[in-house]
């Protein structure tokens, strides 16, 4: 790990992140300040914000791959980041306005450019390293990721709940341009992989083989089932989960917070934990206690939350929750990187954003239908149950 961390490239990619980070979170935090502050309590409500800033990334997202496999990756980052930085500060203006309509456009077109940055980015990391070390990188990005993106959602929490939406669109848009501002010294390997323009049915074909080559292929057919799941089972449990704890501790934002950095650092300490001694044991078996475990730390979340009203409690149960769900983002972009050569990258990551987004966007829209008719607790138990059940049959099966 402190090798890659003497090639400059990578660092400065690394640094980026952080910043691109915290703005992405930033913006989550001050949707959920906006519900709140004009649907406070709707589950639904709040289910449908999320999956409307979901819903680009699911329209957008197969061309953004094909495109990214033709343009340079580091100019694609770059633009993406100073688009939203200039979109974000639009936000104060236009949520004041009586008609949302432009804010809501404004919003989409947010998430829309994230759909071309982050395909980018997890493309570009085979440029930056050489094969040998791509596992490591994968871990690095994943575990910075999951503890990085943890403490700057605590600090959009904290600003959000401290100084409001509208300063806080103004820190975002800083976070986003300094994104840019250290991606640009990076030298990749990788200029235009195709010096000229494409037909849109040409880009259409190509979109279509990465579906394909992501179902044919049995290690990223399972890399689909299995995020599908997790995703399904985190949107929903982020949409009544995050109600559930606004109601019980009488914050807005700012338990939200603290509950992610003890999230963040499970995931942390549970991809150190697989990347010690998780090769000792198989794919399967490990992710098979990652669901089991999964489902027995959102029980103990919801018993902390509502029964016992403890914020501490609640924390250690994200911590645990955490630790048995950080091997899987490892295992999902290693296995892709693995078994698909670099030029199709883009294609296949960005398939797999397809996937992402309808479990995740049903999942929230479900959840909050669901929870606002039999209640947020009848939500959550099922959530836990799944996993539960998948956690055993992987395991079982393996076995056999």
């Amino acid at each position: 790990m402190f090798e890659l961390f003497k090639k400059k490239n990578f660092t400065l990619l690394w640094w980026g992140q952080l910043c691109s980070q915290f703005g992405d979170r930033l913006i989550q935090m001050i949707l959920v300040g906006l519900v709140a502050a004009h649907a406070s309590g709707s589950s639904l409500t709040l289910a449908k914000v999320l999956a409307f800033t979901s819903l680009p990334a699911l329209i957008v997202s197969p061309i953004a791959g094909a495109y990214v496999d033709r343009w340079n990756r580091k100019r694609t980052m770059i633009i993406c980041d100073l688009i939203r930085s200039g979109l974000i500060l639009l936000l104060p203006f236009l949520a004041a306005w009586p008609n949302h309509l432009f804010l809501y456009m404004n919003v989409f077109g947010l998430f829309a450019v994230a759909s071309f940055f982050v395909p980018a980015r997890l493309a570009i990391i085979p440029d930056l390293v050489e094969q040998s070390q791509l596992a490591t990188a994968n871990a690095v990005f994943t575990t910075s990721g999951m503890v990085g993106g943890a403490l700057t959602l605590l600090i959009g929490a904290l600003l959000v709940e401290w100084f409001g939406t509208a300063k806080s669109c103004w820190v975002n848009s800083a976070a986003y341009t300094a994104s840019a501002l250290l991606i640009l010294p990076i030298r990749s390997s990788s200029g235009f992989l195709v010096p000229a323009a494409e037909a849109p049915l040409k880009i259409m074909e190509e979109v279509w083989e990465g579906v394909n080559q992501l179902w044919r292929h049995d290690n990223t057919r399972r890399v689909v089932g299995l995020l599908a799941i997790l995703t399904a089972g985190g949107g929903s449990a982020m949409v009544v989960g995050t109600i559930l704890v606004q109601r019980c501790l009488g914050t807005i934002t700012k338990d939200l917070g603290f509950l992610s950095l003890w999230l963040g650092i499970g995931m942390f300490l549970g991809t150190v934990i697989y990347g010690r001694w998780g090769a000792r044991h198989t794919r399967r078996v490990v992710l098979g206690f990652s669901f089991v475990g999964a489902g027995l730390s959102l029980a103990a979340f919801m018993g902390a939350i509502a029964l016992l009203r403890s914020g501490a409690a609640a924390s250690v149960a994200a911590l645990g929750m955490g630790i048995c769900v950080g091997p899987a983002g490892v295992l999902a972009n290693t296995l892709v990187h693995e078994a698909h050569p670099e030029r199709m990258h883009g294609r296949i990551f960005s398939s797999l954003g397809i996937v992402v987004n309808i479990s995740f966007i049903s999942s929230m829209l479900s959840a909050g239908w669901i929870a606002e008719r039999f209640g947020d607790l009848w939500m959550l138990s099922g959530v836990a149950a799944v996993f539960a059940f998948c956690g055993l049959a992987l395991i079982y099966y393996k076995e056999r």
